[in-house]
């Protein structure tokens, strides 16, 4: 088959990235509405449902203090309205970028068995991650330190409102609960998904040859600053594990981590023709048979 051209290839990883940093978006304006029905459910429901004395007090109340420690509405209300929401949407731009994943490849001559092969083994371990993210109590214990402190303290219902109001969508400089949880925990994901996508991709159709494609801001690292729009075989790419640089993370694997923390370059891989078109003196790969 006829090799398609660089620029065709660095339009369809642009249009990835593109996508990835929609998804990236999309996470944290959900979760913006997540916490608004959050809040609403703690303000108008669980405190008002707490025993409050005629001065609007909580009550320090061995039954408010049990109703905080097993909170069966607080879990079921967050299973329900937030983290089936959230999960899904996660699936869903999974599923979104595995669409855009294959057709780069498949103009480098990926078959539809390969692709559904790695796809496969992807979605299971996409939905492994999302029940690990949401199989937690992290923001549940949270508020329940707050509202114990609340009633240890005999805390007006005014004041608690306010307290948890804030603790849930967050002030000025500081991210809500659902927000925050999501960001250190899921919103690099995606981008991570993409690159073991095309690890598994680059693998199969053994390309050892990878443009680090993507562009450059204020907040670029040298690291990758230095390598944009470069094509590196594979032998050299793996070598950078041994680097220290800014941003590494622990345990850090190059082909899926790249430049480190919140890193939105990519790898697009591409045969050792093409990788000639782009700089005729890289060498040819030892990982090539």
């Amino acid at each position: 088959m006829a090799l398609p051209t660089i620029t065709e290839l660095k339009k369809k990883g642009a249009k990835r990235t593109k996508q990835i940093l929609a998804n990236e978006k999309g996470l944290m304006k959900r979760s913006l509405i997540a916490q608004k029905r959050l809040n609403a459910f703690m303000l108008n429901t669980f405190v008002p449902s707490l025993d409050i004395d005629d001065n609007g007090n909580i009550k320090n109340s061995t039954k408010n203090l049990k109703k905080i420690a097993s909170p069966v509405k607080l879990k079921k209300f967050i299973r329900d309205n937030i983290d089936k929401d959230l999960a899904k949407y996660y699936l869903k731009s999974f599923l979104g970028l595995e669409k855009l994943t294959g057709g780069y490849f498949n103009t480098l001559g990926a078959k539809a068995a390969t692709s559904d092969a790695i796809f496969n083994r992807a979605q299971i371990s996409s939905t492994s991650f999302v029940n690990e993210i949401f199989d937690n109590t992290e923001i549940q214990k949270q508020l329940q330190s707050t509202l114990r402190n609340a009633v240890t303290a005999t805390t007006s219902v005014t004041e608690i409102q306010t307290v948890l109001s804030d603790q849930i969508k967050g002030v000025e400089g500081k991210m809500g609960l659902i927000e925050g949880y999501q960001y250190r925990n899921g919103i690099e994901e995606f981008q991570t998904y993409s690159r073991a996508l095309d690890e598994q991709f680059s693998k199969a159709l053994k390309l050892n040859y990878a443009i680090y494609a993507g562009t450059e801001i204020k907040t670029t690292r040298h690291f990758c600053d230095s390598r944009i729009n470069n094509v590196y075989n594979r032998e050299t790419i793996n070598s950078w594990e041994d680097l220290d640089f800014q941003g590494k993370k622990k345990n850090h694997i190059m082909v899926i981590d790249l430049g480190g923390y919140n890193c939105r370059h990519d790898l697009n891989w591409i045969t050792y023709e093409l990788a000639k078109r782009i700089d005729k003196t890289i060498e040819k790969s030892k990982f090539d048979k």
